[in-house]
């Protein structure tokens, strides 16, 4: 694939000394001058063809049981577009087979993204470290868009961390004991990745205690381990919770808790704002304060980021706060110098993609005291923090070649920089967004794409949760979707809208009885999540993928074939 890029930092450098000596001009004469520099192409060859990979460790494997209905999800999808026509493309269209009269050619699409994006264009030097850490996605023409299932992991990481495994030198790499404290007052790897997962979120260990744990479901049976459920409070909990708070909400209700669900507003899925602010002025007859509210930062289900606003608001009403941040890091920002809710549970997994299975639970210094003597031996170290330590690992399956591993890859984020990564993501999301909206069938200029949630960017991360439609209006079943995406070497994920578990334990009826709420739920939608080197070309190729899908010789030829084929294979 042909880039502009270096021709247009050469344009950009231009321009700006141009427009210099322009001024001084004006100033000088009080004539007005202008100067357009051209935009040159480059000529080169496309890269070698690598052998496609299936690379099946890289797919969402997402329930794709249920296929989604135009009905149930029309209200919660954006149905605003634009009136632009979408032009040509030459160089990308020969991968996909797009016609050159029909999108918009890649050089021109580029060109125009980098003058509209100056965040992007601030730190292109984030495409080098795609091409030195993450070869066999240049090398295979490969299009990764599901980081928030499984991101990919740096060549740096693996390296260093062989080098530390084949080694076998460091006398502090052995399974870290769950009750001896002796590693932390040492700088030891499990301390450095405290420190550096810490600084992620911009705070530190003075504020913030930090538990590791055998993966993000380990970090909610801690917390219903640590926190003493009072009788008569409230647990409010958001549908687009992680499934691990089911155990969380069985804990509660056997205490005599009162469960409540987050108000999701249909039409775009965040929360609502008047119903919320009703729910968190409620107290329970207890006197141990209101409860306890959970809630993703950025939900996994729809991509919406719900407001960090609700924590100080609950925690004004008498609240305790346990966000999740699995989704976040390292694309989307949460600031805990800013916001300080009582708990924090996340997945380093789902942030590096390697090693799996370690969460971390992060708990708020001063509000220790909400611990209770009612968990395990092994727990009763964070009861006392001004005596004991800062960090701690629960479980018997963590070493410290595991976080040897985890270190390298955080201090692999740091040094592509969170605020570089950010920047780009909000770019390429705008970008897509925008493009995607203004997609329509080619007969009846219908709307191709559903996309669930709000048209503002502000509630917007890394996820993007959306369907094909048909001429009809009928919803392209998603799992076929991201099959033939793979076939283009596009690799999107697979899901639903929500968690119908939550649904039925919080309401405490049937699916039948919960109708719309467990339809919602029961939606499957095509995934794409961004991560720290997405790129344009990544969101240009899914662009120019789903365009194919307004032709509707592209849906009932190519596709139809590519199912009775796979049918055949089975």
């Amino acid at each position: 694939m042909f880039s502009k890029l270096s021709t247009f930092r050469n344009k950009a450098i231009r321009s700006k000394k141009e427009k210099n000596k322009s001024d001084e001009d004006n100033h000088m004469s009080k004539a007005s001058k202008s100067y357009f520099p051209t935009l040159s192409t480059l000529k080169g060859k496309h890269d070698s063809e690598v052998p496609h990979s299936p690379l099946r460790f890289l797919h969402s494997y997402v329930s794709e049981s249920h296929l989604t209905s135009p009905v149930s999800l029309g209200r919660f999808s954006s149905y605003e577009y634009d009136n632009e026509s979408v032009i040509a493309s030459s160089i990308i269209s020969e991968e996909i087979g797009v016609s050159t009269y029909e999108f918009r050619s890649y050089e021109d699409a580029e060109e125009e993204f980098l003058q509209d994006h100056e965040g992007y264009f601030l730190h292109l030097e984030v495409d080098n470290v795609r091409k030195d850490q993450y070869p066999k996605l240049e090398l295979q023409r490969l299009v990764y868009l599901d980081y928030a299932t499984c991101p990919l992991y740096s060549q740096f990481q693996v390296e260093q961390h062989m080098k530390i495994v084949l080694e076998g030198s460091d006398p502090y790499l052995g399974l870290v004991s769950t009750t001896s404290n002796s590693y932390s007052e040492q700088d030891t790897y499990v301390d450095i990745t405290s420190k550096l997962l810490l600084n992620l979120f911009n705070t530190n260990q003075d504020d913030y205690t930090t538990i590791f744990t055998p993966g993000l479901a380990s970090c909610y049976t801690l917390f219903t381990e640590m926190h003493q459920f009072q009788k008569g409070s409230i647990l409010l909990v958001s549908p687009d919770s992680h499934e691990s708070c089911t155990h969380v909400i069985h804990t509660a209700v056997s205490s005599g808790v009162k469960t409540r669900l987050v108000p999701i507003r249909k039409k775009d899925l965040c929360i609502h704002g008047s119903a919320m602010h009703e729910l968190l002025l409620k107290r329970g007859w207890g006197s141990h304060g209101c409860g306890v509210l959970i809630y993703p930062a950025q939900s996994y289900f729809s991509g919406i980021c719900h407001s960090l606003n609700w924590i100080p608001g609950a925690q004004q009403n008498g609240w305790k706060v346990l966000l999740d941040v699995t989704r976040c890091l390292p694309t989307v920002s949460v600031d805990l110098s800013l916001y300080q809710p009582e708990f924090v549970a996340g997945s380093l997994h789902h942030a590096l993609g390697y090693p799996s299975d370690v969460g971390y639970l992060l708990v708020r210094r001063n509000s220790h005291s909400i611990c209770t003597q009612k968990g395990s031996i092994q727990l009763k170290i964070a009861e006392v923090p001004d005596h004991g330590t800062s960090v701690h690992v629960v479980g018997e399956s963590l070493s410290l070649h595991t976080f040897a591993a985890l270190s390298f890859g955080l201090k692999h984020l740091q040094t592509i920089g969170m605020a570089a990564i950010r920047m780009r993501v909000d770019s390429l999301f705008a970008w897509l967004i925008h493009t995607l909206r203004s997609f329509k069938h080619k007969v009846d200029e219908k709307p191709l794409l559903q996309i669930y949630g709000p048209l503002d960017l502000k509630h917007r991360g890394s996820i993007l949760a959306f369907n094909v439609l048909d001429s009809t209006g009928n919803v392209f079943p998603p799992g076929l979707v991201r099959r033939l995406a793979g076939k283009n070497n596009i690799y999107l994920g697979v899901g639903r809208l929500g968690n119908p578990d939550l649904y039925r334990l919080l309401h405490r009826k049937s699916e039948k009885q919960l109708g719309e709420d467990a339809s919602m739920c029961r939606s499957s939608v095509v995934r794409a999540s961004l991560g720290a080197v997405s790129t344009f070309q990544d969101v240009y190729r899914l662009a120019q993928f789903l365009f194919r899908f307004s032709d509707d010789e592209y849906t009932t030829t190519e596709a139809v074939d590519y199912v009775e084929e796979q049918g055949q294979s089975c």
